[in-house]
């Protein structure tokens, strides 16, 4: 079979779509779908974290494309994919540069202040104006104009947003050229159910692109989504993530969507399994029970924090109470529960630090999880960021913003916590490694149980039950010695944040062993 010359590269591509899967995000995908329905030949290829640089520089000098999409969602790799644009652009790639996504659409004045290889930004949704921009390239007048266009010319400038499609199920099906990746035996997929959500969380980003797109909140047509879903089944794949911001309509219409996509899935003979993202004030016993059913194995929850003053300052909408409340419920009915602490804001206290220790000490029967301990990141775009500004603080960026806390204390609390929690050392290693145990069960228990160990689960709660402990004890010397000790004994800090560090490193060194 003859590959297309997209795959091949015997001749120029128009697009080169770059995206970055540890963000697991659709978006790049999608695009090159729509540029592919209109006739453009484009490929897609992922900068991965740990890949070098050179490997895409050859393939963009190889494919020789018109244009280079960069899709972007949140910082935590932006200075990695500008230096790859500069690189490409010394390398000798003549294309168009441009950025797409949420922080690019709010940050493209920085963008393109700080990287003089990037020759655009495309605000808003840009699977509405990416044709425009592809085919327009030729003569600047054209490009210049493409509805929600930043650029340099003839002074910095965006042009305003284009309409936001009113019906995002009628674009093509993101492509898998790659296709379909395995996890534990079974093949995986990110699969879009809906458009941003119908909350007004202060410090979601994702939220607030799509509310400046003017539609907050969009479903996708049940049986397009099915239609998607069972194409994947053929190929192949059984567990499907659910990467909307809010899988759950709101009131009455999340039973409804419920029974509709059970419904729809029964009728096709499509066992499958799948996480979803929701809050604590979806979460209904009987409509979880019927989801769990249908086989979903977990859920990715916004708890955010159990703090009153934090809920409210991040705009949640819900108490603490019902927090946890919807964790109690979740553990009852088997379904394995994770979520973010957002133990760190620019007004944070001691006070609210320690509400947030109480709250995890309360849920941690609950939790079959490690406790995932962060700080909120400010986003350009945010109401979160509005304040932060109006009271003069926050150093301005592409990325979050720079915050400090003005309690001192509450500053090396937070520089404790990175250190000793950091998702990038031990203690993300842990979490890792109990993830990967229980999807390994939750897919057995779904698609063979027969295999499955009935002691398994208890085992995995257990593990969960001693890290957690270990890591409150942990949380309460920390705030003990903030709070009474000499913060300003460099000595002592390090030394204790060494001691610290050490039992997160044993506690891994056990988990490996069990």
């Amino acid at each position: 079979m003859v590959e297309p010359s997209w795959v091949t590269g015997a001749s120029p591509i128009d697009v080169l779509l770059v995206e970055d899967l540890s963000q697991q995000r659709l978006p790049a995908r999608t695009l090159a779908a729509v540029l592919r329905q209109a006739g453009l030949r484009t490929r897609l290829i992922n900068f991965a974290s740990d890949q070098d640089i050179s490997a895409v520089i050859r393939v963009a000098q190889s494919e020789r494309p018109s244009l280079v999409v960069l899709s972007i969602l949140f910082a935590h790799r932006l200075a990695e994919h500008l230096t790859l644009l500069a690189a490409m652009r010394e390398a000798g790639v003549r294309a168009h540069f441009t950025m797409v996504g949420p922080l690019p659409s709010f940050a493209w004045a920085e963008l393109l202040a700080t990287c003089p290889a990037l020759d655009s930004v495309l605000c808003g949704e840009a699977e509405t104006s990416i044709v425009q921009l592809a085919t327009g390239l030729e003569v600047p007048a054209h490009w210049q104009a493409v509805p929600g266009l930043a650029c340099r010319f003839p002074t910095p400038r965006v042009n305003p947003l284009p309409k936001p499609l009113p019906n995002f199920y009628e674009l093509p099906f993101s492509i898998r050229d790659d296709g379909i990746p395995a996890y534990l035996g079974y093949g995986f997929a990110t699969v879009e159910a809906s458009r941003g959500c119908y909350h007004t969380c202060t410090f979601c980003l994702p939220c607030a692109f799509h509310r400046a797109t003017g539609v907050p909140y969009r479903l996708r047509h049940l049986t397009n989504l099915v239609d998607e879903i069972e194409v994947l089944y053929r190929r192949g794949v059984r567990l499907f993530l659910f990467d909307d911001e809010q899988f759950l309509p709101p009131g009455r219409a999340r039973k409804e969507r419920a029974a509709a996509l059970s419904h729809e899935l029964e009728r096709r003979g499509l066992r499958i399994a799948f996480t979803i993202k929701c809050r604590a004030d979806d979460v209904d016993a009987a409509l979880f029970r019927q989801l769990r059913e249908m086989g979903l194995l977990r859920v990715y929850i916004g708890i955010e924090s159990g703090c009153q003053a934090s809920l409210d300052l991040l705009g949640k909408g819900v108490t603490g109470q019902r927090n946890a409340e919807a964790l109690a419920l979740l553990e009852e009915l088997d379904i394995v529960a994770d979520f973010r602490s957002l133990l760190f804001h620019p007004w944070s206290t001691l006070e609210t630090v320690q509400d947030e220790i109480v709250f995890l000490n309360r849920v941690a029967p609950y939790m079959s999880t490690c406790f995932s301990f962060r700080e909120v990141e400010v986003y350009p775009g945010t109401p979160l960021v509005a304040r932060l500004q109006a009271e003069g603080r926050g150093e301005s960026g592409m990325g979050p913003l720079s915050y400090s806390l003005a309690d001192p204390r509450v500053e090396l609390l937070r520089r404790l916590s990175r250190f000793v929690f950091d998702p990038h050392g031990a203690y993300g290693d842990i979490q890792s490694l109990l993830t990967r145990a229980w999807y390994e069960l939750l897919l057995q228990r779904r698609f063979q149980p027969e295999r499955c160990e009935p002691t398994r689960a208890h085992e995995l709660k257990a593990i969960a039950a001693g890290i957690n402990a270990q890591s409150l004890r942990v949380w309460q010397e920390m705030l003990a010695f903030v709070s009474e000790g000499d913060i300003y004994d460099a000595d002592q800090v390090n030394e204790r944040a060494c001691a610290w560090a050490g039992r997160i490193h044993a506690l891994q060194k056990c988990y490996l062993c069990s």
